[in-house]
């Protein structure tokens, strides 16, 4: 195994095109990226973006059609999937029906050769390790589908591989369940040390499990970074509209002073927000602010006023949507605590509209 500053896998301008020259399908148009050694690193986008097939290129499942795909500093391209010092978890979890649990975890190590008395140490550890030391004698139909998706984790790990590939592999479970697996994924990830690659289309799984995330569309990175950067610093309007709830003003910018800037939206509203941008007077552009940091203020007092359209009750969260004098929506996001003085606003009301400093990311595209 490779030492902490290794990078597990580098993808080198990879393309991958189904079908012929003429007809063919751009999965991955030129994709480079480092996955590090010890790392949860998420591919994450809409369907149809190329990032359950970067995965299966890893996996060996598809052939590349250009570029280069390095684990540990070796090239993988011309390996069979069964070189490979890695294993997949489905979706569908793909266990063996007719074996027991324990069976299930022990097939990998057997198919490698290993002696009876390491595969049954090796599968007591798996057990213990995803905390189903009870469920060895059973069958996949006897158990649940989180049991179920335990056993898939224990068995995908059990060969201790050098990345583990995760395509979608909580999406068929229910959301409470999905939650604690949230948790149980970290911990594995953590206990064992192994590099943890996870594809999905669910922002809040993104956010909440990795260390870092690649968000793709249309084949193409859009953005790579932790979690924090991407929701608070996205590079274009795709990463800010996938990623979570968001609120973005087309605007174009005004007068400019070193520390604050005016901009204009596209129905003459004015906003004085106290951010300097480089952008000279008059480049269109769109401000991304999340819910959370537009603030509800007495008219007057903030940015501009607008009127409170709509109202949304989420259980601890409300969702408040304020329409701004040319039309445009903004959606604020405020606790349900008891006092809070937003409760006492109907819809109907006129309010003023803040954001909180330093909150709002300029977008150019």
């Amino acid at each position: 195994m490779a030492d902490d500053h290794t990078n597990a896998l580098e993808v080198r301008n990879v393309i991958k095109v189904y079908g012929g020259p003429a007809q063919g399908v751009t999965a991955l148009d030129n994709v480079s990226l480092d996955i590090r050694h010890n790392e949860f690193f998420t591919l994450l986008g809409p369907s149809g973006c190329g990032k359950t097939t970067l995965l299966r290129l890893f996996a060996g499942f598809e052939e590349v059609t250009e570029g280069e795909i390095y684990l540990y500093g070796e090239e993988i391209e011309d390996l069979a999937p069964h070189e490979r010092p890695v294993n997949t978890v489905f979706q569908h979890y793909a266990l063996f029906p007719h074996m027991t649990v324990r069976d299930n975890i022990a097939f990998g190590l057997r198919r490698l050769g290993k002696p009876d008395s390491e595969i049954e140490k090796t599968v007591r550890e798996m057990l213990g390790m995803v905390h189903m030391e009870d469920f060895g004698d059973r069958r996949p139909t006897q158990m649940s589908g989180g049991q179920m998706q335990r056993v898939a984790l224990a068995r995908a790990l059990a060969p201790h591989p050098k990345v583990l590939l995760l395509d979608e592999p909580l999406s068929a479970l229910d959301l409470k369940l999905r939650q604690a697996m949230r948790d149980e994924l970290q911990r594995l990830q953590r206990e064992t040390g192994i590099t943890f690659v996870f594809v999905t289309h669910d922002q809040d799984e993104a956010l909440s499990m990795s260390d870092r995330i690649a968000v793709m569309s249309n084949g193409e990175v859009q953005q790579i970074g932790g979690p924090v950067d991407i929701y608070k610093r996205p590079a274009n309007r795709f990463v800010a509209d996938f990623i979570g709830d968001t609120n973005l003003i087309d605007v174009s910018v005004g007068a400019r002073t070193r520390s604050s800037t005016k901009f204009r939206t596209s129905g003459g509203v004015e906003l004085a927000i106290k951010q300097t941008t480089e952008h000279a007077e008059g480049t269109d552009l769109s401000l991304n602010v999340r819910p959370e940091n537009v603030l509800i203020a007495p008219v007057g007092k903030g940015k501009t006023d607008g009127t409170l359209v709509h109202k949304t009750f989420l259980g601890r969260t409300s969702i408040y949507t304020v329409q701004m004098k040319d039309g445009t929506e903004l959606k604020t996001r405020y606790s349900n605590q008891e006092g809070r003085h937003h409760q006492t606003i109907d819809i109907g009301d006129k309010v003023g509209i803040d954001f909180a400093p330093n909150s709002i990311a300029v977008l150019t595209s």
